[in-house]
This record gives C-alpha cells, sequence and structure tokens, in this order.
C-alpha cells in the first residue's frame, strides 16, 4: 500500500505534471479547465515546488474566474 501511496504522490507532484504540457499555453488552457477551489489547492501545491512561472498562469487563471463571476453577478 505503501507504494501505491508514493506512486500517487508523484503522479500528481506539480514537477511531474508540468512535464505532460508542451508549451505554458498548453498550460493555461488547462488550468481554465478547473473551477476555484482545485486552482487554489493546484497554486498551493506548485508554491511548495517553487515552480513560481506556473503559479501566475494559476493566479491569472484565479483572477479571471473572480472576474467573469463579478460581471455575472451585476
Amino acid at each position: 500500500m505503501e507504494d501505491l501511496n508514493e506512486l500517487y504522490l508523484d503522479l500528481i507532484n506539480p514537477k511531474n505534471i508540468i512535464n505532460h504540457f508542451k508549451s505554458d499555453e498548453e498550460f493555461k488552457s488547462w488550468c481554465e479547465c478547473g473551477d476555484y477551489e482545485a486552482l487554489q489547492c493546484a497554486l498551493e501545491a506548485f508554491v511548495k515546488e517553487e515552480l513560481y512561472e506556473h503559479c501566475c498562469i494559476i493566479r491569472d487563471t484565479i483572477n479571471d474566474l473572480q472576474i467573469k463571476k463579478l460581471l455575472r453577478d451585476k
């Protein structure tokens, strides 16, 4: 069971996740599929791994979601 836990943690490690994207645009598109809570969790994980360029993309996506929500709520 411990091996499965290690495999899972390795799978969700941000450093491994970013290897699946060919560009920042692909990563941004992936972020745009997430909701606010998922993006907040992702942001925390990426900060811990010091992947700050990707943190900026996640943060910008979160900000865009918040702006869209504000505009909808008007």
